[in-house]
């Protein structure tokens, strides 16, 4: 966990100051109080670390110390208050827990910490139990104005310096504080940049450090504050990350135990089955989210889970990725080895159900002409490796809901930071990048510009950190124009070739398409199994068993004909000429590094440049000059 980070630094001395991101605004477990919001969980660890006076600071509040009585009032407001059985104990906890609690309570006992009368299942000592010193709650210096002025500057830092009570501080909403503006500079004197300029100082501060003072510096998205703090190494950045299964199993188990047995919030969250089902279903979800959707599903009387649920996951992924990530449903593939995409699907499948890495691609490349079901490809192997698909959409994509609190410029930049912390907290994950050559954020405006390629993506696709938890899918049909990260060693070395199907291939996918939708038996064969309709995609049958489909439908039938299927499939006509298709195709087979990762049944004009294993790229390139010529395009 994050906190076992904070402690660790802190035991050895290496650190005394932290930036905590992301996911700052949710609710943690305290073995005590339950859950807490995470600003006073922070301040109750600060308490359990020895820190005699724990206080906090944002520049709305000023400085404020905790409030037990709050907390309670919150947990009461949002339904989460800890059922205690007389004995004191929270009666969720399990036997492992309540040894844990007794030890702690023995040693602190020993140590002459705590209270006889308070009951030793829950004691704790008290938060700001030692205020004796000079009386610092007493302090004018708790009632002046929260904005960062010099006066509270020097308070603060003399606080720091004192060696009569270890101090833990807590600093939310860091970047009111530290904004990302370049005019945040050490030769200024305005009262804010002073500030900053002091929080820098504090880092490196080891009289701080001695006196074993811990602060806390809070802010969701690490791209909205200075630079200077997260690339500070005396600040560790220390990433609160959203729940994992087992913690989202807990708190939805804790809601089943502190709720009535005949209550609705009881029958909203089901048996154990289904209560290990949802915490399968709201990855993606915070703590606050999910306690949100079953507080719907239990105003609704209803079961939670289905569409509202999935509604709600989809909702919160946007709005926390600020629209750059799109959930999207998974699909299962096909039970047997026709469509040889799924070799390497289920190699990957065992890979990460062995925890065998090597058989994981850090990331893989769709390449082929439009239709080929790249896009069915990213599906099934979300959904055979049991991971959530996410689709990352780009700059020119994504306009509803933005956010760019300094106006610098960077908007999809900052939004894109978001995002992938948000990837990293909801791994296992595959990423979906879809036409990759359009990631940049901006269209150059004139050839001699280059396009940038987003940093913060291309330390998160080259984080080897990331390797089994993330898989990132990129598609293209032009492999040509992609971003040169794509071709980076060790990262997309897997390339899958989708090229429009064969013969067999069109029947195969034609005959899914028509199941329960034709009134009688249809001649595939007839249908798509000649030369004449080479060439057609995945999508293109797809569409025209939908204009069948609409045909039949005109007639007040809800099956189509053979005659319906064949008078849309004369009607169709193709996106692109046969020789552009080719074109693309051939940019795809350029790719290929391995025979296994190509087709096995390949259409007559892709034949003649495959001979076995080998692939003959001189004629590829021969071939797609002449190509790029007669259709006036580059390559």
């Amino acid at each position: 966990m994050f906190w076992e980070q904070i402690k660790r630094h802190c035991d050895a001395g290496s650190a005394h100051q932290f930036l905590l991101h992301f996911n700052v605004q949710d609710l943690l477990y305290d073995e005590v109080y339950g859950y807490l919001p995470t600003y006073e969980y922070l301040m109750e660890q600060l308490n359990l670390m020895g820190c005699e006076l724990v206080l906090g600071y944002n520049t709305s509040q000023g400085i404020h110390l905790p409030n037990i009585g709050r907390w309670g009032a919150t947990q009461k407001m949002l339904g989460v208050v800890p059922k205690y059985e007389k004995t004191g104990a929270f009666h969720f906890q399990s036997i492992a827990t309540w040894l844990q609690t007794l030890r702690r309570f023995q040693e602190a006992e020993d140590a002459n910490l705590v209270e006889h009368e308070v009951d030793p299942l829950v004691a704790r000592r008290r938060i700001n139990a030692a205020l004796a010193f000079d009386k610092p709650h007493e302090d004018p210096f708790m009632h002046i104005d929260p904005a960062p002025s010099e006066e509270l500057r020097e308070r603060l830092s003399h606080l720091l310096w004192q060696d009569k009570a270890r101090v833990g501080l807590v600093i939310n909403f860091l970047e009111q504080l530290a904004p990302n503006d370049s005019s945040l500079s050490s030769a200024s004197n305005d009262d804010l940049q002073r500030f900053f300029n002091q929080m820098q100082n504090w880092a490196s501060d080891l009289e701080i450090r001695k006196r074993k003072h811990i602060i806390l510096l809070l802010t969701h998205n690490t791209f909205d504050i200075h630079p200077n703090l997260t690339v500070n190494p005396e600040i560790p950045l220390i990433e609160i990350p959203f729940p994992n299964h087992d913690q989202r199993l807990h708190f939805i188990e804790y809601l089943h135990a502190i709720s009535d047995p005949p209550s609705q919030m009881r029958a909203s969250l089901g048996n154990e089955h289904d209560r290990e089902s949802l915490a399968r279903e709201t990855v993606g979800l915070n703590l606050f989210g999910i306690h949100d959707v079953v507080k719907q599903a239990e105003s609704a009387q209803q079961k939670m889970g289905g569409e509202p649920l999935v509604r709600y996951r989809r909702d919160s992924i946007k709005t926390f990725s600020h629209g750059v990530l799109e959930l999207v449903e998974t699909e299962r593939g096909p039970s047997d080895e026709g469509w040889y995409v799924m070799r390497a699907i289920w190699d990957i499948a065992n890979g990460m159900r062995h925890r065998d890495l090597r058989r994981v691609p850090r990331g893989i490349l769709l390449l082929g002409p439009p239709g080929t079901s790249k896009a069915y490809a990213a599906k099934v192997l979300a959904g055979e490796t049991n991971m959530t698909l996410v689709q990352l959409r780009y700059a020119n994509q994504v306009g509803e809901i933005t956010i760019n609190i300094n106006e610098n410029g960077n908007t999809y930049e900052r939004n894109l930071n978001a995002a992938i912390n948000f990837i990293r907290g909801i791994s296992p994950t595959v990423v979906f990048m879809d036409e990759i050559e359009q990631v940049p954020p901006h269209t150059p405006m004139n050839p001699e510009e280059q396009q940038l390629f987003p940093q913060s993506l291309i330390n998160a696709i080259s984080d080897p950190s990331l390797h089994g938890r993330v898989i990132w899918v990129g598609t293209s049909c032009r492999p040509d124009l992609m971003p040169q990260i794509f071709r980076r060693y060790g990262i997309f070395d897997t390339k899958l070739i989708m090229l429009p199907p064969t013969a067999e291939g069109r029947m195969e996918i034609l005959k899914i398409f028509c199941q329960g939708q034709a009134t009688d038996q249809l001649n595939f064969r007839a249908l798509v199994g000649d030369s004449e309709t080479d060439g057609l995609t995945w999508r293109d049958l797809f569409l025209i068993v939908q204009r069948a489909s609409n045909i039949a439908k005109l007639d007040g039938r809800d099956t189509f004909t053979e005659a319906e299927l064949r008078q849309a499939l004369d009607d169709f006509i193709p996106d692109y000429s046969p020789e552009m298709q080719l074109f693309m195709g051939l940019l795809a087979l350029r790719e290929a590094n391995s025979r296994i990762m190509i087709p096995d049944g390949l259409l007559p004009p892709y034949q003649e440049f495959v001979d076995g294993n080998r692939i003959d790229k001189t004629e590829i390139n021969r071939r797609l000059m002449e190509l790029s010529s007669q259709l006036g395009l580059n390559v």
